[in-house]
């Protein structure tokens, strides 16, 4: 056989075969390798597109909360955390100047009520409508700390003398303003807030809703708090700004169920309450979108007076709980705790405890009545025996009688006698020092033999009462000590 002969013609066929099968192998990579590309892009891009959905039709609480990076994706500008200037208002007297609608007005007696509750003094004047004020100042010193308007539009729409005194009196004193806008059927759908570059829209419908983490004035509330669900009414308003001064401080969605109107832009967030930080004028403000039925806009309100007025009236975090649960052992057939009642007081104190740090309920008892119950009310009453290392204790007279109606001391002293034996029979602890009478008789107004018999069986040096110094209205009731 012949061998084939080897030429140069050979060895470029060789070489052109190699190159095409190269070429072939490295274009099936490269096949592959862009379909794995458009796989990957198409997962991620359908990823985006869903959360971006989600986002755009609900306010999330994945985690309950909105983080800070998800906020800058709103359309505000100025979410991002700034520079306030001060507040110092050591130059004014502690004193709130209020401006309502009438004597009578529900928001102002709203605001009143907070007020009071919180003890802070205030001076009520009924605005007018050329926008009359009171002297400012005396003697070089403010005479108020911080202006609330019940109606912002009559600060609005003060006369230009009034006005300015006002504005001159606020800058010089570094004090703010607060105001409320509440829609009503008379009220434009949109208009501009005379003399600011911020725009209302009256009359929406909103729903879900969430605290501006940035917003430089929270103190009791909390952020980014998420309330899900319709706000009440369909009469808030928005605010819509274009100035750097605005800050949102609660952010909310337009109601989907309702139509929606003509005038308001298509936005995913609208502001109800909003903060002007003072770089318009030198004045810092904060604007609520309705009343204070919601109740969100009452601890906002709360936390506005704080930052307002440079924390000289605000309250403390810190809060003390006690829970009586007077009459225990008292009550008719039927009515009384059971075996299954006092486990789950037993849970709901675990839960709470979870809460608040060492939570306990204090259980005001009547011996006279342990076991006088139904057959389940009675192994009620030695269930709750049975964990009386696990509450707290106090004496509520043996036969739940109102102590005013005993006239001598001696009386008193032999029913809280029979009260202590009961309690050291069973094992309750006698020296907390504590006692509330039933139906808080006899605390307040006093009634001395109460006290005097109170420190002779059980050396009782704390009580309490809601009738101090009157039951009603609740806000102004004062500890009893």
């Amino acid at each position: 056989m012949k061998q084939k002969k080897y030429t140069p013609a050979t060895k470029h066929n060789k070489t052109k075969m190699n190159l095409i099968m190269k070429l072939r192998r490295s274009f099936r990579t490269l096949v592959i390798l862009l379909a794995t590309f458009c796989l990957v892009s198409i997962v991620i891009s359908a990823y985006y597109l869903y959360t971006g959905h989600k986002q755009e039709i609900a306010l999330t609480d994945t985690t309950g909360e909105m983080e800070c990076e998800d906020l800058k994706l709103l359309p505000y500008r100025t979410l991002e955390l700034k520079t306030v200037k001060p507040i110092d208002p050591s130059r004014t007297d502690a004193t709130v100047l209020l401006f309502v609608e009438s004597q009578y007005s529900q928001l102002g007696q709203d605001i009143i009520a907070i007020l009071e509750s919180s003890r802070f003094q205030y001076h009520m004047v009924i605005a007018s409508g050329k926008g009359d004020i009171p002297p400012l100042a005396d003697n070089g010193k403010g005479k108020y700390i911080l202006v609330v308007y019940e109606n912002i539009l009559k600060y609005t729409s003060m006369d230009s003398w009034n006005r300015e005194l006002l504005e001159k009196y606020c800058v010089e004193y570094s004090v703010s303003i607060i105001g409320f806008h509440k829609a009503n059927e008379n009220s434009l759908s949109s208009t501009q807030l005379k003399g600011f570059p911020l725009h209302l829209y009256n009359n929406i419908a909103l729903q879900d809703c969430l605290v501006n983490p940035q917003s430089p004035l929270l103190h009791i509330t909390k952020a980014p708090r998420v309330k899900k669900g319709p706000l009440p009414g369909d009469d808030w308003t928005v605010f819509q700004y274009n100035h750097s001064t605005y800050q949102p401080v609660l952010l909310t969605e337009f109601q989907a169920s309702k139509s929606f109107p003509a005038s308001l832009p298509k936005l995913n967030l609208y502001a109800t309450v909003i903060q002007d930080l003072g770089f318009h004028d030198g004045i810092q403000r904060v604007l609520f979108g309705n009343n204070l039925n919601f109740w969100l806009h009452k601890l906002i309100f709360i936390d506005a007076i704080s930052f307002l007025t440079g924390k000289r009236l605000t309250l403390s975090l810190d809060r003390y709980i006690l829970v009586d649960i007077d009459d225990i052992f008292v009550g008719k057939e039927g009515t009384r705790m059971n075996v299954k009642d006092v486990k789950a007081l037993l849970e709901t104190q675990v839960l709470l405890r979870t809460q608040v740090a060492n939570f306990t309920f204090n259980l005001g008892f009547s011996g006279k009545f342990y076991h006088t119950g139904t057959v389940e009310e009675d192994e009620g009453d030695d269930l709750l025996l049975g964990s009386v290392d696990e509450f707290w204790w106090f004496p509520h007279m043996w036969s739940h009688m109102q102590p005013h109606l005993f006239h001598n001391e001696s009386s008193l002293v032999e029913q809280m006698i029979l009260n202590k034996e009961f309690a050291l029979e069973h094992g309750i602890p006698t020296d907390i020092g504590y006692a509330v009478a039933p139906h808080h008789s006899g605390v307040y107004p006093v009634h001395i033999q109460l006290y005097e018999a109170w420190k002779k069986v059980w050396g009782i040096k704390v009580t309490s009462t809601e009738e101090y110094p009157h039951l009603k209205p609740a806000r102004y009731r004062q500890g009893f000590i």
